[in-house]
């Protein structure tokens, strides 16, 4: 008996599973991608589901699509700032696709549900608009439970607390080693610390704050104040520029050791770096230079 595939149930069904998918790829990666591409990558996988209505093909030859079509939705939803972050998420992903199949397997093995089909790794639900709109609100609550227990099972080591002192004046935040953050101030060449300005609002130089706020017209006046660096960052939702400026010291505490250094740099945004938590994103290289300081001062 011949199976009759509906294009807008495959497409629907297919963008439905893409998007999730990426969705608790950005969930446990702690990534903040923008909608628009979430929805992109899903478009294209979406897409990509057309496969099914080509003949059969063999494992090797599915792998290898699967693969690639996993690799350029991963290029569209998230981009690509650097190899190392390409190559992690897309690993994710990966993983995250592969237990989907691993289940759909098992459920199409042991159920064999009627109107669902697997082939060349696409999945087919002959299913009602009502059930696909009750299963994405099912999912989208299920990914925001594992993406709130993901945040609260993350190593203490990851977090310090930073105090932060310059003109006179102290700031005390939480802060996050990020490893993806390698900024750097373009001159200087010493890493940056990203943190809110409502963390640091105390300390930060009238200079960086007009240019914080500044509009368009206003940036290029605001950049000629003494002490401002701008700093150029590229994150998954685009770029910018980031002002700056370096403070007298930063003590970063963490569970193991507290670490004093100066050759920093600290990056202020308006944007909210987290829903709770942290207010901060540590370069890491900090740490490694705050050592490296205290085994010299320890020899002398």
């Amino acid at each position: 008996m011949k199976r009759v595939i509906y294009l807008d149930v495959l497409i629907a069904v297919n963008l439905f599973i893409n998007y999730f998918l990426l969705l608790a790829v950005a969930a446990f990666l702690r990534i903040r991608a923008a909608r628009v591409r979430l929805i992109g990558g899903a478009v294209l996988g979406a897409v990509y589901s057309l496969i099914i209505l080509l003949p059969p093909i063999g494992p090797a030859a599915s792998l290898f699509v699967k693969l690639l079509m996993s690799a350029t939705i991963v290029l569209a939803a998230f981009g690509a700032p650097s190899l190392r972050f390409f190559l992690r998420t897309a690993a994710c992903f990966y993983l995250t696709g592969f237990a989907f199949a691993g289940f759909m397997l098992a459920v199409w093995y042991f159920i064999a549900p009627q109107g669902m089909l697997m082939k060349n790794s696409v999945v087919y639900f002959d299913i009602s608009p009502l059930m696909l709109f009750a299963l994405t609100v099912v999912c989208y609550g299920a990914v925001r439970l594992l993406s709130r227990a993901a945040g609260r099972w993350q190593p203490k080591e990851l977090f310090c607390s930073v105090t932060v002192q310059a003109g006179g004046k102290t700031a005390d935040f939480t802060a996050k080693v990020d490893t993806g953050n390698t900024l750097t101030e373009p001159f200087s060449g010493f890493p940056v610390v990203v943190a809110e300005y409502g963390c640091v609002e105390r300390i930060v130089p009238d200079g960086v704050r007009r240019q914080l706020f500044a509009a368009a017209g206003e940036a290029a006046g605001a950049a000629r104040s003494a002490g401002l660096r701008l700093v150029p960052f590229h994150a998954v939702g685009g770029g910018g520029i980031l002002p700056a400026f370096q403070p007298d010291l930063m003590v970063i505490s963490t569970a193991r050791e507290k670490i004093t250094v100066n050759e920093v740099y600290l990056a202020v945004t308006e944007k909210k770096l987290c829903a709770s938590g942290f207010g901060a994103l540590l370069n890491p290289q900090l740490l490694t230079q705050g050592r490296q300081t205290a085994r010299k001062e320890k020899r002398l």
